[in-house]
């Protein structure tokens, strides 16, 4: 094989059970919105910082974890001056919504006959639509009535 034919990165192995794939694939859209709110809400420079990696293994997703656990102590313990209360609560929720997502999956993941994906899908709907809220400040997000 030539030089310039060969490949120069191999591609991530994605996991074999599809109920993993699915569940990474819904952290993952998860992780992106909340660094877009994160970037959005203009947090002040002690935040901790987001995960940039995409998440398609279970070590992502385990750092996307550890990583929305640092945000929520920091969201609550954290005071200074350019800290804004209304923007750390909303990062606080919406840090406690993804943790919520990332439970539920985890249960999918493990126990697919017991913890059905509909739990994981509806914790994700509450994730987006109340990161929706979180930078449209409209209201109906909430309700449902946004796609």
């Amino acid at each position: 094989m030539p030089a310039l034919a060969a490949p120069t990165e191999a591609l991530p192995a994605l996991p074999a059970d599809p109920h993993t794939r699915h569940i990474l694939h819904l952290l993952d859209a998860a992780r992106r919105r909340m660094a877009e709110v994160i970037t959005f809400l203009h947090l002040c420079e002690h935040t901790p910082a987001w995960p940039t990696t995409p998440t398609h293994s279970t070590a992502a997703a385990i750092e996307l974890r550890a990583a929305t656990v640092a945000l929520i102590k920091h969201a609550r313990r954290h005071k200074c001056d350019a800290c804004i209360p209304g923007r750390m609560r909303a990062t606080l929720l919406l840090a406690a919504l993804l943790l919520d997502l990332w439970q539920n999956g985890k249960h999918h993941v493990q126990r697919p006959d017991v913890y059905p994906a509909t739990l994981a899908h509806r914790a994700e709907r509450l994730f987006r639509d109340t990161a929706g809220w979180v930078t449209t400040g409209d209201p109906g997000r909430l309700l449902g009535q946004h796609v």
